[in-house]
């Protein structure tokens, strides 16, 4: 058996003390009570006067039932009664007994039998006696033929054909008997206790009952003592448990408390701290990365631009220098002239993204309708063909997948910074489109394509077949929904999806999954939505391809203030590292 812990014995007796204080009171008080109730109770003048209404209650009983028998002598002395007995139509008798019951309201029914027990005609009131409210009695008078006074039944024995029985049976109130009966009880119980020492009989009775009263309290507090708080010892052990592998750096454990009382209460506190310090490790260990990959694509963007402008400078003037008669040879320099122009183009593109990535602003957040924005974002993707947000190379995407944006009416405020908000959610719309291309035409090269997409774009400016055109490489779906103190922007596509593999890395700068990428865009949209305090991951489409699911907390709540002082601790240290420049005068 589990010995009782500390935090458990002290419990347990807190309750019995709790317990034996009252009872304590409650003994000493009734002792004091029943003493003198006692001897106010005990007296000669109470015996007497219970013997006095005992003799009332039993001459009530006696007139009662010498009333029953009077009315069964005066029924059974009717002339007309007895002459119906011995004729020989027992249908006679009907009128006989109907006028007993008017006569006698205590009646209940009326038997006239022969001495051999043989039933001649009978009649009653019209409805049963009720045992618990009424008490009978059956009177058997012998009727004479020869008209004689009537007398006992014992006359059958001599007589039987020249006599008839009538069993008359009455009811009245069973009140009357019961209070008898009740006062009889009574009277026996108060004259054994006078006969049987009173006190005597006071003293060890009430002693035994408050003994084993304070026995069983004893008990009955040990026993809840511990089924009380056996569960909560248990569940704070279950805590205490989770704390040792968070003192040594896991934040993964959870206590999982269950109930809804305090300890369950500091239970999900628990959880909830540990699960804010993960999400802020979490943060802070991708901001760092952040910053030193950041840190890289400047370097990378700075060393690649320089040489991009002296090459293509140098192979256009060769080309145009060339003024030789070979065929051959000019158009090996036309051929190189495109390519060295078609890769500076890329590579100029790159760099601008590295440098577009290396110079990603501090949000800057202000109070805004989430909803509202979305509206406006969607109208602007569906107005400007991609905009902003247009695959590189000029490629109209919009017009080339179903975009559908579900949007709910309510007003759903928000901390937002509208231009990198916009960033993020047209990058995330444009990654979608460009993943449902890769997966349509995975073996396409990207002339054929462009030549195709720009026919596409074509035919369905000029209005031909424009719902599917607008359908040709699938469907995106953004849409969005209130979660607890989130607000839930789900953008899926019916595309290939993301191996789960490479979800854990697909927001890491240069990782990337098309052919033409270059890993940063995820990048940057993981970026901006951490600096506005929210989450990014990647899932399954109920659509058949990928979820990005965004989470950005509510205004107002905890991390939407987070973020608010995250941002203006971030300008300070800015305004910091500016104040901390030399003047170059």
């Amino acid at each position: 058996m589990r010995i009782l812990g500390r935090t458990e014995r002290r419990f347990v007796i807190a309750i019995l003390v709790t317990a034996l204080i009252p009872l304590v009171a409650s003994i000493l008080i009734a002792r004091a009570v029943i003493t003198r109730v006692s001897a106010t109770a005990y007296q000669p003048e109470f015996g007497a006067h219970l013997e006095r209404a005992l003799g009332v209650y039993a001459d009530l009983a006696t007139a009662i039932k010498q009333r029953m028998r009077a009315e069964a002598e005066a029924i059974a002395s009717t002339e007309e009664l007895r002459r119906a007995a011995f004729a020989g139509d027992a249908a006679a008798l009907d009128p006989a007994l109907e006028g007993a019951f008017t006569r006698f309201p205590a009646l209940v029914s009326l038997r006239v039998e022969g001495c051999d027990g043989a039933l001649r005609r009978a009649r009653d009131r019209g409805r049963a006696v009720d045992p618990e409210t009424e008490k009978t009695l059956t009177v058997r008078r012998a009727l004479e033929r020869s008209g004689a006074a009537p007398g006992e039944v014992d006359a059958c024995t001599e007589r039987p054909d020249e006599v008839r029985v009538l069993a008359a049976t009455f009811a009245t109130p069973a009140a009357r008997f019961g209070e008898l009966e009740g006062a009889q009880a009574f009277a026996q119980a108060y004259h054994q206790l006078v006969r049987e020492h009173r006190e005597e009989y006071l003293d060890r009775t009430y002693l035994r009952t408050f003994a084993a009263l304070i026995g069983l309290t004893i008990l009955m507090a040990v026993v809840a003592g511990v089924l009380l708080v056996r569960p909560v010892v248990r569940r704070l052990g279950r805590l205490a448990q989770a704390m040792r592998p968070v003192a040594e750096g896991d934040l993964s454990v959870r206590a999982a408390i269950p109930g809804q009382d305090e300890v369950a209460d500091l239970g999900r506190a628990f959880d909830r701290m540990l699960e804010e310090l993960q999400r802020s490790r979490t943060r802070l260990e991708f901001l760092r990365r952040m910053s030193g990959w950041q840190k890289v694509a400047r370097r990378l963007a700075h060393e690649i631009k320089n040489p991009l402008t002296p090459i293509q400078l140098a192979v256009q003037e060769c080309h145009r220098r060339y003024k030789g008669g070979d065929a051959g040879y000019q158009r090996v320099l036309q051929t190189t002239l495109e390519v060295v122009e078609e890769e500076v183009g890329s590579l100029r593109r790159l760099v601008s993204e590295f440098a577009s990535f290396a110079r990603l602003p501090r949000p800057a957040l202000e109070e805004t309708d989430l909803g509202a924005f979305l509206r406006e974002q969607a109208e602007r993707l569906d107005a400007g063909g991609g905009g902003e947000g247009s695959e590189p190379g000029g490629d109209n995407w919009v017009g080339s997948v179903d975009l559908l944006f579900d949007l709910p009416g309510d007003p759903m405020p928000a901390l937002l910074d509208r231009e990198m908000f916009h960033r993020a959610l047209t990058n995330m719309v444009r990654n979608a489109a460009q993943a449902l291309r890769d997966a349509r035409e995975p073996r396409e090269t990207r002339e054929t394509r462009e030549t195709r997409e720009t026919r596409e774009t074509r035919e369905a400016t000029d209005g031909e077949g424009t719902s599917e055109a607008r359908a040709l490489w699938g469907h995106i779906q953004v849409s969005t929904r209130v979660e607890g103190s989130s607000y839930v922007i789900d953008v899926d596509d019916d595309g290939p999806g993301i191996e789960p593999s490479v979800r854990e890395s697909i927001f890491d700068p240069y990782v990337t999954t098309r052919r033409d990428g270059t890993g940063l865009g995820l990048s940057i949209v993981k970026k901006i939505v951490v600096d506005h305090g929210g989450t990014i991951d990647v899932l399954a489409s109920p659509l058949g391809g990928a979820r990005f699911e965004i989470r950005i907390p509510r205004a107002g709540t905890p991390e939407a203030r987070a973020a608010l002082v995250e941002q203006r601790r971030a300008a300070e240290e800015d305004e910091g590292t500016v104040a901390s420049v030399p003047s170059l005068r």
